[in-house]
């Protein structure tokens, strides 16, 4: 083999095994004290964005107090992040997010604290619900690439059904390769029809604790 060749897949094997045998992550540490952690993050706008298992989560820039590499590994997992940052439940919880008063009384600073903790979290579900809206947009368009290359293949099945020409043996060998995509198509189809009926649940969830947090907001500010 060409020695200008094996070099380049020496090259190519080499940064492989770097990137896999990657053994830090980002620490996004919000002004509330709320913390996230990412494999990645990247810049957008004036919100710093990251992955998640149900799609993209971004936070605004003027929420975020301090980035930090941390040496480590998040293991599979995408991101890891408090239940109470991002605000995605599966049910509704049945306590109130702040009571204004205890048994002690709660002073006026300390009502704020929580009005601004609260206003930092509806900012959040709010970015949350744009994102999910669009990781649904994106769900929609797969799913319509997806249908139209198993019509596609029906089609071209169709064809080689009516190809006169054609050996009974070749005709057979091009129906089979067909029905192969076909059964590939439909394996992605019911995939991204998972991802959206998650998505469907995680904007049902993020909607019904913003109006929650939205009832908090009016209760302790009117």
């Amino acid at each position: 083999m060409n020695k200008h060749y094996m070099w380049i897949i020496g090259s190519l094997v080499l940064l492989l095994v770097a990137i896999n045998a990657q053994a830090f992550y980002f620490s996004i540490q919000l002004h509330n004290g709320n913390e996230m952690k990412t494999a990645q993050y990247w810049e957008d706008g004036d919100k710093i964005s990251f992955y998640t298992r149900s799609g993209t989560v971004s936070v605004p820039r003027a929420m975020i107090k301090n980035i930090t590499k941390v040496d480590g590994s998040l293991e599979s997992e995408t991101v890891y992040s408090t239940p109470e940052l991002l605000g995605i439940m599966d049910e509704e919880p049945e306590e109130e997010l702040f009571s204004p008063q205890d048994e002690t009384g709660v002073s006026a600073e300390r009502t704020e604290e929580f009005i601004a903790d609260l206003r930092d979290r509806l900012n959040i579900i709010n970015s949350n619900i744009e994102n999910l809206g669009r990781n649904r947009e994106l769900f929609i368009r797969q799913r319509e690439g997806y249908e139209q290359d198993r019509q596609r293949a029906q089609d071209r099945i169709a064809e080689a059904k009516k190809e006169s020409l054609l050996s009974a043996a070749d005709r057979a060998e091009r129906i089979q390769l067909e029905n192969a995509k076909t059964s590939d198509t439909e394996a992605k189809m019911a995939r991204v029809d998972e991802q959206l009926r998650n998505n469907a649940r995680l904007i049902d969830a993020q909607n019904k604790m913003k109006a929650r947090v939205e009832k908090e907001l009016a209760d302790l500010t009117r």
